[in-house]
């Protein structure tokens, strides 16, 4: 159970969740946003590193692969989510992590983390990003922030190639 409230409606809107869209869930756990972008018809595959009831989700026809994020740069998809995973990656290993973002997603990367601030829930506010160092290192593989939001907590931005 989450202890906020955030509209996954809106989420999958902002990110423009539809039929047929590929969609790497990364560090995508339990499957919580990777059943909602399969519920709007998208292809989805989640890579974590650990199996966290991965048959269910394999049982819904969404993609499984256990395997640290670092070390994966298989394929390609139309959007690479990362929700409150992107400030972890950055602390082991940003450099491979820029390069295989580059390598797998031509279109677009969306991305959703906490905001730098002190909360009672989330990781600690010291490895937490603020929005424009996300912008920054997507830049620096040739992204653009095509647009970002506010929500609760939170932040919400998507990346296109540029």
């Amino acid at each position: 159970m989450r202890p906020f409230t955030l509209d996954d409606e809106v989420i999958m809107d902002f990110l423009g969740i539809e039929n047929e869209i590929g969609v790497l869930d990364v560090g995508g756990a339990d499957g919580f946003y990777a059943k909602k972008f399969a519920a709007r018809g998208a292809r989805v595959t989640v890579i974590d590193n650990y199996d966290y009831e991965f048959s269910t989700l394999n049982s819904m026809g969404i993609k499984t692969i256990i395997q640290n994020f670092c070390n994966y740069s298989e394929g390609t998809f139309d959007i690479v989510f990362m929700a409150h995973v992107y400030h972890d990656l950055v602390l082991n290993c940003k450099e491979k992590t820029l390069e295989n973002l580059r390598e797998i997603s031509p279109i677009h990367i969306g991305h959703l983390d906490f905001v730098k601030e002190d909360l009672e829930f989330g990781p600690p506010t010291s490895i937490k990003l603020e929005k424009h160092e996300v912008v920054s290192d997507m830049e620096s593989i040739g992204y653009r922030l095509k647009k970002d939001t506010e929500l609760p907590f939170h932040y919400l931005q998507l990346f296109e190639k540029k």
